[in-house]
Protein backbone atom coordinates (compact mmCIF):
# COMPACT_ATOMS: atom_id res chain seq x y z
CA UNK A 1 0.00 0.00 0.00
CA UNK A 2 1.42 3.46 -0.88
CA UNK A 3 2.48 5.61 2.06
CA UNK A 4 0.60 8.64 0.76
CA UNK A 5 -2.54 8.99 -1.31
CA UNK A 6 -5.60 11.13 -1.97
CA UNK A 7 -9.21 10.07 -2.38
CA UNK A 8 -11.29 12.73 -4.14
CA UNK A 9 -14.98 12.26 -3.40
CA UNK A 10 -17.70 13.80 -5.58
CA UNK A 11 -19.69 16.79 -4.27
CA UNK A 12 -22.96 14.83 -4.08
CA UNK A 13 -24.69 15.66 -0.84
CA UNK A 14 -27.09 12.72 -0.72
CA UNK A 15 -27.83 9.42 -2.46
CA UNK A 16 -31.21 7.77 -1.94
CA UNK A 17 -31.60 4.15 -2.97
CA UNK A 18 -34.16 1.38 -2.99
CA UNK A 19 -37.45 0.69 -4.79
CA UNK A 20 -39.82 3.56 -4.05
CA UNK A 21 -37.07 6.02 -3.11
CA UNK A 22 -38.11 8.34 -5.95
CA UNK A 23 -41.00 9.42 -3.74
CA UNK A 24 -38.39 11.55 -1.99
CA UNK A 25 -37.91 13.77 -5.05
CA UNK A 26 -39.87 16.68 -3.56
CA UNK A 27 -37.71 16.55 -0.44
CA UNK A 28 -34.58 16.45 -2.62
CA UNK A 29 -35.72 19.54 -4.51
CA UNK A 30 -36.54 21.35 -1.28
CA UNK A 31 -33.11 20.48 0.17
CA UNK A 32 -31.49 21.90 -2.97
CA UNK A 33 -33.56 25.08 -2.78
CA UNK A 34 -35.43 24.41 -6.03
CA UNK A 35 -38.92 25.86 -6.41
CA UNK A 36 -39.31 25.47 -10.21
CA UNK A 37 -37.82 22.33 -11.77
CA UNK A 38 -37.72 21.25 -15.40
CA UNK A 39 -37.58 17.50 -16.00
CA UNK A 40 -35.22 16.36 -18.76
CA UNK A 41 -35.75 12.97 -20.42
CA UNK A 42 -35.70 11.21 -23.78
CA UNK A 43 -38.58 10.92 -26.21
CA UNK A 44 -38.74 7.17 -25.51
CA UNK A 45 -39.32 7.71 -21.79
CA UNK A 46 -41.88 10.38 -22.58
CA UNK A 47 -43.73 7.88 -24.76
CA UNK A 48 -43.62 5.38 -21.88
CA UNK A 49 -45.72 7.88 -19.98
CA UNK A 50 -46.32 5.97 -16.73
CA UNK A 51 -42.83 6.35 -15.27
CA UNK A 52 -42.47 9.98 -16.34
CA UNK A 53 -45.88 10.73 -14.79
CA UNK A 54 -44.63 9.21 -11.51
CA UNK A 55 -41.53 11.40 -11.51
CA UNK A 56 -43.55 14.52 -12.26
CA UNK A 57 -46.07 13.58 -9.56
CA UNK A 58 -43.25 13.23 -7.05
CA UNK A 59 -41.98 16.70 -8.03
CA UNK A 60 -45.40 18.10 -7.10
CA UNK A 61 -45.99 21.81 -7.41
CA UNK A 62 -42.27 22.38 -8.03
CA UNK A 63 -42.69 21.06 -11.60
CA UNK A 64 -42.21 23.89 -14.10
CA UNK A 65 -42.02 21.92 -17.34
CA UNK A 66 -40.29 19.18 -19.26
CA UNK A 67 -37.85 18.76 -22.15
CA UNK A 68 -38.32 15.39 -23.80
CA UNK A 69 -36.36 15.48 -27.07
CA UNK A 70 -32.79 15.00 -25.85
CA UNK A 71 -30.90 12.68 -28.23
CA UNK A 72 -27.93 10.44 -27.46
CA UNK A 73 -24.38 11.81 -27.27
CA UNK A 74 -25.61 15.29 -26.21
CA UNK A 75 -25.38 17.40 -29.39
CA UNK A 76 -24.52 21.03 -28.67
CA UNK A 77 -27.64 22.28 -30.51
CA UNK A 78 -29.89 20.16 -28.27
CA UNK A 79 -28.17 21.57 -25.17
CA UNK A 80 -28.79 25.15 -26.30
CA UNK A 81 -32.42 24.40 -27.10
CA UNK A 82 -33.03 22.73 -23.72
CA UNK A 83 -31.32 25.57 -21.83
CA UNK A 84 -33.54 28.10 -23.63
CA UNK A 85 -36.67 26.11 -22.79
CA UNK A 86 -35.68 25.76 -19.13
CA UNK A 87 -34.95 29.49 -18.87
CA UNK A 88 -38.27 30.34 -20.53
CA UNK A 89 -40.04 28.18 -17.93
CA UNK A 90 -38.37 30.14 -15.14
CA UNK A 91 -36.54 27.03 -13.92
CA UNK A 92 -34.19 27.32 -10.95
CA UNK A 93 -33.36 23.59 -10.96
CA UNK A 94 -33.17 20.53 -13.18
CA UNK A 95 -34.25 16.90 -12.82
CA UNK A 96 -32.58 14.48 -15.24
CA UNK A 97 -34.55 11.25 -15.63
CA UNK A 98 -32.99 8.61 -17.85
CA UNK A 99 -29.64 7.24 -18.91
CA UNK A 100 -26.18 8.69 -19.15
CA UNK A 101 -26.85 10.90 -22.17
CA UNK A 102 -29.80 12.60 -20.45
CA UNK A 103 -27.81 13.05 -17.23
CA UNK A 104 -24.86 14.47 -19.20
CA UNK A 105 -27.33 16.73 -20.96
CA UNK A 106 -28.56 17.90 -17.55
CA UNK A 107 -25.01 18.87 -16.61
CA UNK A 108 -24.47 20.63 -19.94
CA UNK A 109 -27.77 22.50 -19.63
CA UNK A 110 -26.91 23.56 -16.08
CA UNK A 111 -23.56 24.90 -17.30
CA UNK A 112 -25.22 26.72 -20.20
CA UNK A 113 -27.77 28.33 -17.89
CA UNK A 114 -25.00 29.48 -15.55
CA UNK A 115 -22.57 30.85 -18.10
CA UNK A 116 -18.80 30.82 -17.59
CA UNK A 117 -18.79 32.39 -14.13
CA UNK A 118 -22.34 32.06 -12.84
CA UNK A 119 -23.75 29.52 -10.40
CA UNK A 120 -25.24 26.39 -11.92
CA UNK A 121 -28.85 25.59 -11.02
CA UNK A 122 -29.13 22.54 -8.75
CA UNK A 123 -29.48 19.22 -10.53
CA UNK A 124 -31.19 16.05 -9.24
CA UNK A 125 -30.57 12.79 -11.14
CA UNK A 126 -32.81 9.72 -11.37
CA UNK A 127 -30.80 7.20 -13.42
CA UNK A 128 -32.50 4.43 -15.37
CA UNK A 129 -29.27 2.82 -16.61
CA UNK A 130 -25.97 1.77 -15.03
CA UNK A 131 -23.32 3.98 -16.68
CA UNK A 132 -22.59 6.19 -13.65
CA UNK A 133 -22.87 9.63 -15.29
CA UNK A 134 -24.77 10.85 -12.25
CA UNK A 135 -21.66 10.51 -10.06
CA UNK A 136 -19.27 12.73 -12.01
CA UNK A 137 -18.71 16.40 -12.71
CA UNK A 138 -17.55 15.79 -16.25
CA UNK A 139 -19.78 15.38 -19.26
CA UNK A 140 -19.48 14.94 -23.00
CA UNK A 141 -21.01 17.21 -25.61
CA UNK A 142 -20.87 16.39 -29.32
CA UNK A 143 -19.56 19.35 -31.27
CA UNK A 144 -19.16 19.80 -35.04
CA UNK A 145 -15.40 20.14 -35.46
CA UNK A 146 -13.59 20.18 -38.82
CA UNK A 147 -16.61 18.74 -40.59
CA UNK A 148 -16.92 15.74 -38.24
CA UNK A 149 -18.98 15.35 -35.04
CA UNK A 150 -16.56 15.01 -32.12
CA UNK A 151 -17.46 14.34 -28.50
CA UNK A 152 -15.69 16.87 -26.29
CA UNK A 153 -15.34 16.27 -22.55
CA UNK A 154 -16.01 19.17 -20.16
CA UNK A 155 -15.45 19.25 -16.41
CA UNK A 156 -17.19 21.52 -13.95
CA UNK A 157 -17.72 20.44 -10.37
CA UNK A 158 -20.94 22.36 -9.77
CA UNK A 159 -22.84 20.49 -12.49
CA UNK A 160 -22.56 17.27 -10.45
CA UNK A 161 -26.04 16.30 -9.25
CA UNK A 162 -26.72 17.54 -5.74
CA UNK A 163 -28.67 14.35 -5.12
CA UNK A 164 -28.94 10.99 -6.87
CA UNK A 165 -31.92 8.68 -6.51
CA UNK A 166 -31.40 4.99 -7.33
CA UNK A 167 -34.93 3.60 -7.57
CA UNK A 168 -35.00 0.27 -9.42
CA UNK A 169 -38.75 0.58 -10.02
CA UNK A 170 -38.00 3.45 -12.43
CA UNK A 171 -35.81 1.17 -14.58
CA UNK A 172 -38.58 -1.17 -15.71
CA UNK A 173 -38.87 0.46 -19.14
CA UNK A 174 -35.11 0.27 -19.79
CA UNK A 175 -34.54 -2.23 -22.63
CA UNK A 176 -32.33 -5.22 -21.87
CA UNK A 177 -29.69 -4.22 -24.43
CA UNK A 178 -29.36 -0.74 -22.94
CA UNK A 179 -29.35 -2.04 -19.35
CA UNK A 180 -26.72 -4.67 -20.15
CA UNK A 181 -24.59 -2.31 -22.22
CA UNK A 182 -24.43 0.31 -19.51
CA UNK A 183 -23.58 -2.42 -16.98
CA UNK A 184 -20.52 -3.18 -19.11
CA UNK A 185 -19.75 0.54 -19.02
CA UNK A 186 -19.85 0.30 -15.21
CA UNK A 187 -17.45 -2.65 -15.38
CA UNK A 188 -15.26 -0.51 -17.64
CA UNK A 189 -15.04 2.10 -14.85
CA UNK A 190 -13.97 -0.46 -12.28
CA UNK A 191 -11.62 -2.51 -14.45
CA UNK A 192 -9.92 0.43 -16.12
CA UNK A 193 -9.55 2.00 -12.70
CA UNK A 194 -7.61 -1.11 -11.66
CA UNK A 195 -5.60 -1.27 -14.89
CA UNK A 196 -4.56 2.38 -14.88
CA UNK A 197 -3.82 2.82 -11.17
CA UNK A 198 -0.22 3.53 -10.23
CA UNK A 199 -0.50 1.10 -7.31
CA UNK A 200 -2.93 -0.30 -4.74
CA UNK A 201 -5.70 2.10 -3.69
CA UNK A 202 -7.42 1.69 -0.32
CA UNK A 203 -11.23 1.84 -0.48
CA UNK A 204 -11.39 2.12 -4.29
CA UNK A 205 -9.90 -1.29 -5.06
CA UNK A 206 -12.18 -3.02 -2.58
CA UNK A 207 -15.26 -1.23 -3.89
CA UNK A 208 -14.27 -1.95 -7.49
CA UNK A 209 -13.97 -5.67 -6.81
CA UNK A 210 -17.26 -5.75 -4.90
CA UNK A 211 -19.01 -3.93 -7.74
CA UNK A 212 -17.53 -6.22 -10.41
CA UNK A 213 -18.56 -9.33 -8.47
CA UNK A 214 -22.10 -8.03 -7.81
CA UNK A 215 -22.63 -7.31 -11.51
CA UNK A 216 -21.18 -10.69 -12.49
CA UNK A 217 -23.65 -12.38 -10.11
CA UNK A 218 -26.76 -10.24 -10.68
CA UNK A 219 -26.69 -8.84 -14.18
CA UNK A 220 -28.13 -11.74 -16.16
CA UNK A 221 -30.88 -12.29 -13.58
CA UNK A 222 -31.76 -8.57 -13.67
CA UNK A 223 -32.71 -8.54 -17.35
CA UNK A 224 -36.39 -7.99 -18.04
CA UNK A 225 -36.37 -11.04 -20.32
CA UNK A 226 -35.30 -13.09 -17.27
CA UNK A 227 -38.04 -11.67 -15.07
CA UNK A 228 -35.91 -8.73 -13.91
CA UNK A 229 -36.74 -8.94 -10.20
CA UNK A 230 -36.45 -5.57 -8.52
CA UNK A 231 -33.96 -6.93 -6.01
CA UNK A 232 -31.54 -7.91 -8.80
CA UNK A 233 -31.99 -4.59 -10.60
CA UNK A 234 -31.48 -2.68 -7.37
CA UNK A 235 -28.33 -4.69 -6.65
CA UNK A 236 -27.02 -3.77 -10.10
CA UNK A 237 -27.62 -0.07 -9.41
CA UNK A 238 -25.65 -0.25 -6.18
CA UNK A 239 -22.94 -2.31 -7.90
CA UNK A 240 -22.53 0.32 -10.61
CA UNK A 241 -22.14 2.90 -7.84
CA UNK A 242 -19.44 0.72 -6.25
CA UNK A 243 -17.66 0.57 -9.60
CA UNK A 244 -17.49 4.38 -9.80
CA UNK A 245 -17.67 5.86 -6.28
CA UNK A 246 -15.08 8.61 -6.70
CA UNK A 247 -14.69 9.60 -10.36
CA UNK A 248 -12.06 12.23 -9.58
CA UNK A 249 -9.81 9.52 -8.14
CA UNK A 250 -10.11 7.09 -11.06
CA UNK A 251 -7.90 7.16 -14.13
CA UNK A 252 -9.97 6.11 -17.14
CA UNK A 253 -7.88 4.94 -20.03
CA UNK A 254 -7.81 3.60 -23.53
CA UNK A 255 -11.11 1.72 -23.50
CA UNK A 256 -12.97 4.89 -22.58
CA UNK A 257 -10.95 7.03 -25.00
CA UNK A 258 -11.68 4.76 -27.94
CA UNK A 259 -15.31 4.78 -26.82
CA UNK A 260 -15.43 8.58 -26.94
CA UNK A 261 -14.26 8.53 -30.56
CA UNK A 262 -16.65 5.74 -31.53
CA UNK A 263 -19.54 7.48 -29.77
CA UNK A 264 -18.98 11.04 -30.89
CA UNK A 265 -17.81 10.36 -34.46
CA UNK A 266 -19.62 7.10 -35.31
CA UNK A 267 -22.71 7.21 -33.07
CA UNK A 268 -21.99 3.92 -31.26
CA UNK A 269 -23.65 3.87 -27.78
CA UNK A 270 -21.12 3.90 -24.93
CA UNK A 271 -22.35 0.67 -23.38
CA UNK A 272 -21.81 -1.03 -26.71
CA UNK A 273 -18.38 0.53 -27.17
CA UNK A 274 -17.24 -0.78 -23.79
CA UNK A 275 -18.39 -4.29 -24.72
CA UNK A 276 -16.02 -4.15 -27.70
CA UNK A 277 -13.13 -2.08 -26.41
CA UNK A 278 -12.69 -3.29 -22.82
CA UNK A 279 -11.89 -6.96 -23.60
CA UNK A 280 -9.54 -5.80 -26.37
CA UNK A 281 -7.69 -3.41 -24.05
CA UNK A 282 -7.46 -6.06 -21.33
CA UNK A 283 -5.87 -8.50 -23.78
CA UNK A 284 -3.44 -5.81 -24.96
CA UNK A 285 -2.39 -5.09 -21.35
CA UNK A 286 -1.53 -8.66 -20.44
CA UNK A 287 2.16 -7.81 -20.14
CA UNK A 288 1.87 -4.28 -18.72
CA UNK A 289 -0.76 -4.93 -16.00
CA UNK A 290 -0.88 -8.65 -15.10
CA UNK A 291 -1.54 -8.00 -11.40
CA UNK A 292 -4.55 -5.78 -12.07
CA UNK A 293 -5.90 -8.33 -14.54
CA UNK A 294 -5.62 -11.07 -11.91
CA UNK A 295 -7.61 -8.90 -9.50
CA UNK A 296 -10.28 -8.22 -12.15
CA UNK A 297 -10.41 -11.91 -13.07
CA UNK A 298 -10.92 -12.97 -9.46
CA UNK A 299 -13.80 -10.48 -9.13
CA UNK A 300 -15.42 -11.68 -12.37
CA UNK A 301 -15.17 -15.35 -11.42
CA UNK A 302 -18.42 -15.92 -9.55
CA UNK A 303 -17.62 -19.63 -9.11
CA UNK A 304 -15.43 -18.88 -6.07
CA UNK A 305 -15.88 -16.65 -3.01
CA UNK A 306 -14.37 -13.17 -3.32
CA UNK A 307 -11.68 -13.20 -0.65
CA UNK A 308 -10.14 -9.73 -0.63
CA UNK A 309 -7.69 -10.68 2.13
CA UNK A 310 -5.78 -13.03 -0.19
CA UNK A 311 -3.53 -11.94 -3.07
CA UNK A 312 -5.08 -12.55 -6.48
CA UNK A 313 -3.31 -15.20 -8.53
CA UNK A 314 -3.90 -17.20 -11.68
CA UNK A 315 -3.72 -16.50 -15.39
CA UNK A 316 -4.09 -12.78 -16.25
CA UNK A 317 -5.82 -13.80 -19.51
CA UNK A 318 -8.70 -15.21 -17.45
CA UNK A 319 -10.21 -11.77 -16.87
CA UNK A 320 -10.77 -11.01 -20.56
CA UNK A 321 -12.08 -14.54 -21.12
CA UNK A 322 -14.64 -14.23 -18.33
CA UNK A 323 -15.72 -10.77 -19.44
CA UNK A 324 -16.05 -11.86 -23.07
CA UNK A 325 -18.20 -14.79 -21.97
CA UNK A 326 -20.49 -12.52 -19.96
CA UNK A 327 -20.82 -10.02 -22.81
CA UNK A 328 -21.66 -12.84 -25.22
CA UNK A 329 -24.37 -14.21 -22.91
CA UNK A 330 -25.85 -10.71 -22.69
CA UNK A 331 -26.17 -10.62 -26.48
CA UNK A 332 -23.98 -7.56 -26.91
CA UNK A 333 -21.66 -7.10 -29.91
CA UNK A 334 -18.01 -8.00 -29.49
CA UNK A 335 -16.56 -6.63 -32.75
CA UNK A 336 -16.39 -3.22 -34.36
CA UNK A 337 -17.71 -4.59 -37.63
CA UNK A 338 -20.91 -5.59 -35.80
CA UNK A 339 -21.73 -1.96 -35.00
CA UNK A 340 -21.29 -0.47 -38.46
CA UNK A 341 -17.61 0.50 -38.31
CA UNK A 342 -16.06 -0.30 -41.68
CA UNK A 343 -12.64 -1.91 -41.97
CA UNK A 344 -11.47 1.24 -43.74
CA UNK A 345 -12.50 3.32 -40.69
CA UNK A 346 -10.13 1.53 -38.30
CA UNK A 347 -7.12 3.63 -39.28
CA UNK A 348 -9.15 6.83 -38.86
CA UNK A 349 -10.31 5.74 -35.39
CA UNK A 350 -6.69 5.02 -34.44
CA UNK A 351 -5.55 8.42 -35.70
CA UNK A 352 -8.31 10.24 -33.80
CA UNK A 353 -7.57 8.41 -30.54
CA UNK A 354 -3.81 8.99 -30.86
CA UNK A 355 -4.30 12.69 -31.66
CA UNK A 356 -6.84 13.44 -28.94
CA UNK A 357 -5.64 11.12 -26.17
CA UNK A 358 -1.90 10.52 -26.70
CA UNK A 359 -1.21 9.75 -23.02
CA UNK A 360 -3.61 6.78 -23.10
CA UNK A 361 -1.28 4.95 -25.50
CA UNK A 362 1.16 4.52 -22.60
CA UNK A 363 -1.06 1.66 -21.43
CA UNK A 364 0.19 -0.42 -24.34
CA UNK A 365 3.67 -0.81 -22.90
CA UNK A 366 5.63 1.32 -25.35
CA UNK A 367 4.03 0.02 -28.54
CA UNK A 368 2.44 3.40 -29.21
CA UNK A 369 0.39 4.01 -32.33
CA UNK A 370 1.37 0.68 -33.90
CA UNK A 371 0.05 -1.24 -30.87
CA UNK A 372 -3.16 0.81 -30.94
CA UNK A 373 -3.68 0.01 -34.62
CA UNK A 374 -3.16 -3.69 -33.92
CA UNK A 375 -5.61 -3.56 -30.99
CA UNK A 376 -8.29 -1.93 -33.14
CA UNK A 377 -7.70 -4.30 -36.02
CA UNK A 378 -8.21 -7.25 -33.68
CA UNK A 379 -11.32 -5.56 -32.22
CA UNK A 380 -12.70 -5.12 -35.74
Amino acid sequence: MPEYGVLELPPIRRIRYGPGSAAGLADALDRAGVSRAVVLCTASLAREATLLARVEHYAGDRLAGRVTDLPAHVPRAAVRRAADEAAAAGADGLVSFGGGSVIDAGKAVAAAMAGPRGACPPHIALPTTLGGAELAGHYGVTEPLAGRPVKVTHTREDVTPAEVIYDASLTLATPDRLWAGTAVKALDHAIEGLLCAAGPRPVLDELAQAGIRALAESLEASLLSAGGPLAARQRCQVAAWQCYPAPGSLVLGLSHRIGHVLGGSYGVPHGVTSAITLPAVMKAMRESAPGALRIAGRALDKSAPLDLARPADGDPDRAAQLLTGLIGRLGLPLRLRDVGVARSDVATVADLVAARFPASLDQLGGGGAAALSELLSLAW
